[in-house]
């Protein structure tokens, strides 16, 4: 039953009620039984392209599949992938099965957000909505990485 629950909840895009289930804080956010920790996007001038990473962490029996990203101010985005020595190419999503954990990273894949309209400085906070094949999850960007990340340097 939690299955069909969780299902109907995705299909139907629940805005309203993933609004008030999804925690939007500065360390991640929670929508059902997927879970992101760890967003960060790397600073940006107005025109420049942004790069975006965190992990996602997928508690559910199905699949999810990642789309992208989308800021308040409507800027494009794309899932890129890395294809070895300096190659990366736009790819249409990352799988998440059910059960794993998936690092979006240098080295594997991140979105990438532009170009962009307006500056994002170094220590902004930004909303934005990670895109999945089935929902949306509302999230807080933090440019230039996570606090904690931003004071280890």
């Amino acid at each position: 039953m939690i299955t069909n629950l969780f299902r109907a909840f995705a299909a139907t895009g629940a805005s309203a009620l993933m609004a008030s289930t999804a925690l939007s804080h500065d360390e991640g956010a929670t929508a059902g039984e997927i879970h992101i920790e760890g967003i960060a996007a790397t600073p940006a001038r107005s025109g420049e392209t942004s790069r975006v990473t965190f992990t996602i962490e997928n508690d559910g029996p199905d699949r999810a599949v990642l789309l992208g990203l989308l800021l308040t101010t409507g800027e494009p985005s794309q899932v890129r992938g890395f294809l070895g020595v300096s190659h990366s190419a736009a790819i249409a999503g990352v799988g998440v099965e059910a059960g794993d954990v998936y690092r979006l990273g240098d080295r594997t894949a991140w979105i990438d957000v532009g170009p962009l309209r307006h500056d994002l400085p170094e220590g902004a906070r930004v909303p934005a909505v990670v895109r999945f094949d089935r929902f949306d999850v509302p999230v807080t960007l933090h440019v230039g990485g996570p606090p904690a990340a931003r004071t280890s340097r």
